[in-house]
């Protein structure tokens, strides 16, 4: 069991308006001709092909640059704290035990991480906020009683600490480290044949050594597999799960509480992948025209405000974005 699939099915377990809630429910395709905006900072984002083929960008202000050759990288992209590596997964067949690797800021030089357990698959998902450690999403095809979340440090993959537990083929991704390091926001699977409506996982929050492990959201509102820590500590960005009638972005506190909706989608604007700016004043997300981005529909790229409120074009080439990284230049 190899390749680019089993790396897709086991981290899938991967104009202004007055406001973002009162933006019109026209297609994202109708704003191609307007003029984008120039995003601050520097963003590494992927544009999927049909074939489920990957290419990394990388933008700056309104110039862009391709990084990665066509389906060499895939499923994963995000930037050292030293904005000098960038962690991604390799496309096409990988060696057991899985894991990926990282690449320079020119999309080259890749150096596989290091593995000191012969038998665990350990797909890296983030970085610590000093560098010095990855978070994993963790199994083991043959003992699925190691399954959880793990860090190790980032150098040679050694001191490698289980920080949650999940058996049975159930998976947990780790998606952010808390700004101070002591904390990670992860994916839990709760169903490993959810409907085709509910993909089945919830939020949680637990230490970095494991204690403390607690589910921030419910039922009422299920996300997808990607959160997002703010730059002051204070909440977490996420969005809907895929395949909802309507998507949405929120935010919730670390503790579960205040849970607040910053953008309520429509049938042909369903938000993906939200990522604060740098300074944690704005979220830029991807604005799709139908709910299942497994079919690679071309969408746009949009900023609004930390409240939720000036939503702001930026990009929609007719191709399908993903997998947002925003960092100060």
């Amino acid at each position: 069991m190899r390749g680019t699939s089993i790396v897709v099915a086991a981290v899938l377990f991967l104009s202004t308006a007055t406001s973002a809630g009162s933006a019109t429910a026209s297609s994202t395709s109708q704003r191609s001709a307007a003029k984008p905006a120039a995003v601050p900072g520097q963003l590494l984002f992927t544009r999927t092909a049909s074939g489920d083929v990957q290419t990394i960008y990388a933008a700056s202000g309104r110039a862009e640059r391709r990084l990665s050759v066509p389906g060499l990288y895939c499923c994963l992209v995000r930037v050292s704290p030293d904005h000098r590596r960038i962690l991604v997964m390799p496309g096409g067949d990988i060696p057991l035990p899985l894991t990926g690797g990282t690449i320079d800021l020119r999309g080259a030089h890749f150096a596989r991480l290091r593995l000191v357990d012969a038998t665990l698959n350990l797909v890296p998902q983030a970085w610590s906020p000093d560098g010095s450690r990855i978070a994993f999403e963790g199994w083991d095809f043959d003992d699925p009683s190691r399954g959880g979340v793990y860090t190790a440090r980032a150098c040679d993959g050694g001191d490698l600490v289980r920080v949650s537990t999940r058996t049975g083929g159930y998976h947990d991704m780790p998606l952010d480290y808390s700004p101070d390091g002591r904390k990670l926001v992860f994916y839990r699977q709760v169903a490993l044949d959810p409907g085709p409506t509910d993909i089945g996982g919830a939020l949680w929050v637990v230490n970095v050594d494991g204690s403390d492990a607690h589910q921030i959201t419910t039922a009422r509102v299920r996300p997808n597999w990607w959160a997002r820590w703010s730059p002051d500590g204070s909440r977490i960005l996420f969005a809907a799960e895929r395949l909802r009638a309507t998507g949405g972005i929120w935010t919730v506190r670390p503790d579960g509480s205040r849970l607040t909706q910053l953008y309520a989608g429509s049938a042909d604007r369903f938000p993906i992948d939200p990522v604060w700016s740098p300074d944690g004043k704005n979220i830029m997300f991807g604005l799709d025209p139908s709910n299942d981005r497994f079919t690679h529909p071309a969408n746009a790229l949009y900023l609004m405000r930390a409240d939720g409120t000036h939503l702001t074009f930026v990009n929609a080439s007719p191709d399908f974005k993903s997998q947002l990284e925003w960092w100060r230049g």
